[in-house]
C-alpha cells in the first residue's frame, strides 16, 4: 500500500507540473482566456497551490488584487521556476508603490537565493535604485558598478550606465554625467539613446546653455519624434526668461539674425524640414556644422536685423509649429 502511495504521489507531482507548464505556456502566448478556464477548473480546495495563485495573478488586470495573488502564492508554496518570477514581480509592485524598504528586502533576498538568476540583472538596478531614494549613494554606486561591470558592452549595462548617469546629474557632477550621456546617445541601443538625449538637453537648459539644449532637443525630436520627453522640453524651453533682450548685431558676433528650428544627423530630414518651412515666406538655409567630431546639418528660418524682429518670428513659429525654437546670430 506504501509503495501504490508513493507511486500515486509522484504521479500526482508529474500531473501538477504539466499542468503548470501548460497554463504559463498559454499565458505567454497571449491565451488569457483560455487560462483563465483552466485555473477555475483546477481551483478546487485541494489543488489551489501556489503555481494556481501566480497564474492568476499573471491574468489579475487589477494591481493590488495581483499582488495580494502573489503574496498568497509566495506563502502557499511555488514551484521553483515560478518562484523566482514571483519575487520578481513583487519587487515591481514595490516599486510602483514606492515602498523602498521593502523593495530592497526583495531585491536582496532574490540576489541571495538566485545568485546568478535570469533577473539578476534588473535586481541590481532595483536595489540600487531604493537604496537612491534612501540616500544611501555609496551602496547604489556599488550596485550599478557590479550591473556595469559584469554586462559591459550590453543593452543592459547600457541602462546601468544610465542609471549611473542620474546619480551623477543629482549630485551636479555635470561633467562626468554628460560624457556618460554623450557615450550613450552614440550607441545602438535605443531604449538608452532617447533617455540620454533628454537629459542633456534637460540639464543643458538648468545650466542655461541654450545652444546645446536645442541641440540635443532636435536630435531627439528627429530620431524618437514620439518620445514623452519632447513636451516636457518644450514647457522647460517655454519658462526660460530670455536674457539680454536688447542685444544687437553690432554686440554679437554675427550681422543678422535667423530662427534655427532644427539641427539633423541625417541631410534628408534637414531639407524634408526646410521644405516645409518655406510656407512661412521667409529664406530658409541648410548649413552644415560640425559639433564633437560628428557633421549635422542646421536649419534656419529668415534673416533678420535685430533681435526684436526675429524673436517676434519665432514667437509666431512656435504657436503654428508647437514646438520650441531658439533665436541665433549669424
Amino acid at each position: 500500500m506504501f509503495r501504490i502511495l508513493i507511486i500515486l504521489s509522484g504521479l500526482i507531482i508529474i500531473f501538477s507540473s504539466v499542468l503548470a507548464s501548460t497554463i504559463d505556456d498559454m499565458i505567454k502566448k497571449g491565451r488569457i482566456d483560455e487560462a483563465r478556464r483552466e485555473i477555475a477548473e483546477l481551483s478546487s480546495a485541494s489543488l489551489r497551490d501556489g503555481n494556481l495563485l501566480h497564474f492568476q495573478a499573471l491574468i489579475e488586470e487589477d494591481g493590488e488584487l495581483s499582488f495580494k495573488f502573489l503574496e498568497a502564492a509566495a506563502g502557499a508554496g511555488l514551484s521553483p521556476e515560478f518562484l523566482e518570477e514571483n519575487t520578481f514581480l513583487m519587487a515591481l509592485y514595490y516599486l510602483a508603490e514606492e515602498d523602498y524598504r521593502k523593495l530592497e528586502t526583495t531585491a536582496s533576498a532574490y540576489l541571495q537565493w538566485w545568485e546568478n538568476g535570469r533577473y539578476r540583472p534588473d535586481m541590481l538596478r532595483l536595489k540600487a535604485f531604493a537604496n537612491l531614494r534612501k540616500d544611501n549613494r555609496e551602496q547604489a554606486n556599488r550596485l550599478l558598478g557590479n550591473l556595469i561591470n559584469e554586462n559591459e558592452g550590453t543593452a543592459t549595462g547600457a541602462r546601468g550606465l544610465l542609471d549611473r548617469a542620474t546619480t551623477l546629474y543629482d549630485k551636479k557632477a555635470y561633467i562626468q554625467a554628460q560624457n556618460i550621456c554623450r557615450r550613450l546617445a552614440n550607441s545602438h541601443f535605443d531604449d538608452v539613446i532617447a533617455p540620454a538625449l533628454y537629459m542633456l538637453s534637460y540639464y543643458a537648459i538648468e545650466q542655461n546653455r541654450i545652444d546645446d539644449a536645442i541641440l540635443y532637443y532636435n536630435l531627439l525630436k528627429e530620431g524618437y519624434p514620439n518620445a514623452v520627453g519632447l513636451v516636457d522640453l518644450v514647457d522647460k524651453f517655454t519658462g526660460i526668461e530670455r536674457k539680454n533682450k536688447s542685444q544687437t548685431a553690432e554686440t554679437i558676433t554675427g550681422t543678422f539674425y535667423s530662427v534655427q528650428v532644427g539641427v539633423f544627423s541625417v541631410r534628408d530630414n534637414a531639407r524634408a524640414l526646410s521644405k516645409s518651412m518655406k510656407k512661412y515666406g521667409k529664406k530658409v538655409e541648410v548649413r552644415e556644422k560640425r559639433i564633437s567630431d560628428k557633421d549635422y546639418f542646421v536649419v534656419y528660418v529668415g534673416r533678420f536685423r535685430s533681435t526684436d524682429e526675429a524673436i517676434a518670428f519665432k514667437t509666431i513659429l512656435e504657436k503654428s509649429e508647437n514646438e520650441a525654437f531658439q533665436v541665433v546670430a549669424r
